[in-house]
């Protein structure tokens, strides 16, 4: 069974498959920035590179640190930090998370260039103090001309990132291939349903999640 993860470096770092070939579809790289954390009493943490690419990570001490879902979460575990999740990870579950400690804390955002704004829109509405960070850039490759044919014997195909769905049906996608397709969110799995394509949702970080995926027929 041939599996492939096109998730990008510097993402979910933590996570170990045996059985699946990890081809990633773009670059992430660090955004140069310099700030003074001191001020913030809640810090959001958007994606897995927002952690990676942070500088401040011993001055979160005594802060409010939210996490967008899961694996965002375990980023920040794996470095010591302790994090809140919503129940459902995302936008509109963090949302929901964070109404109760809107007040007069003041809120620090950390994301790549080009992440959504939901939240930071949200916290402005509410009339929150809330400043932004962009800390990563994700960087499309200039071909894919000779990566597309790793995936011509591929099975299933796991977008981690909606960015990774883009591209791979921009530049990688062949009718002739029967391959199947894994999202881990509902957002991702929209976007591909919206391109006419089946896929399941699965939860990336469960331990069976290579076994979850062998009994998809």
């Amino acid at each position: 069974m041939n599996i492939v993860d096109t998730r990008a470096n510097n993402t979910f770092n933590f996570v170990k498959r045996k059985n699946i070939r990890n081809i990633p579809l773009f670059e992430i790289s660090f955004l140069d920035y310099s700030m003074d954390i001191s001020g913030y009493t809640d810090v959001i943490f958007q994606s897995t590179p927002s952690v990676e690419f942070f500088n401040h990570h011993k001055d979160l001490k005594d802060k409010n640190i939210f996490a967008m879902g899961p694996g965002t979460q375990s980023s920040l575990g794996a470095k010591g930090i302790s994090s809140r999740i919503p129940e459902d990870p995302g936008s509109e579950g963090l949302k929901r998370l964070i109404k109760s400690s809107i007040g007069h804390g003041k809120f620090l955002i950390v994301k790549g260039q080009g992440g959504l704004n939901i939240i930071s829109d949200y916290l402005k509405t509410e009339g929150a103090e809330v400043d932004t960070v962009q800390n990563y850039q994700r960087e499309r490759f200039s071909s894919y001309s000779k990566l597309s044919k790793d995936f011509d014997n591929a099975d299933f195909v796991i977008f981690p990132s909606r960015l990774a769905a883009e591209i791979y049906f921009q530049e990688i996608y062949n009718p002739n291939i029967n391959s199947k397709f894994i999202t881990i969110s509902s957002r991702i799995k929209n976007y591909v349903e919206s391109l006419g394509f089946e896929n399941f949702q699965l939860n990336y970080f469960a331990d069976n999640f290579e076994s979850e995926i062998l009994n998809i027929t």
